[in-house]
């Protein structure tokens, strides 16, 4: 089997797997392959990265990728991150949601926020397309 990244002339990018190189050229004459989202028949291959796995080299990125980094200094590391935010945003507090989502929709003015929100106003918001990250917060002792 072949994977082929594949879009067609509306432009909606998908994949394809098909047995044999030939495979996809076979069905697309035969009218076979076909746009998931808009159904259209015109669809071609698109540019693809081909991936190419050494083991040496994923054993390496592997060992460079082990973070050692003790408990304290992450905190510290964090509690900088948190006056960085502190200093350039505007605490909301509770009513994080309501704002993120007024400001998103212009009723508000774009300025950078922060604040809190419950899991269920957090669904809310990823749902309605409302960027928005959470950050960990480390409370001076």
């Amino acid at each position: 089997m072949i994977k082929y990244d594949l879009r067609c002339d509306k432009g909606h990018l998908f994949e394809g797997w098909f047995p044999s190189s030939d495979g996809f050229e076979e069905q697309q004459k035969q009218g076979l392959v076909t746009c998931p989202i808009c159904s259209t028949k015109n669809v071609s291959r698109a540019l693809m990265a081909p991936a190419v796995k050494r083991a040496n080299i994923e054993k390496n990125i592997s060992k460079s990728n082990n973070i050692n980094i003790s408990e304290n200094e992450l905190k510290t590391k964090i509690r900088t991150l948190n006056k960085l935010i502190e200093k350039n945003t505007t605490d909301v507090g509770k009513d994080f949601a309501k704002e993120a989502r007024m400001i998103y929709k212009g009723k508000k003015k774009d300025k950078p926020i922060r604040g809190s929100a419950t899991s269920k106003e957090e669904k809310e918001l990823k749902k309605e397309g409302i960027p928005f990250i959470k950050v960990p917060w480390v409370k001076d002792n």
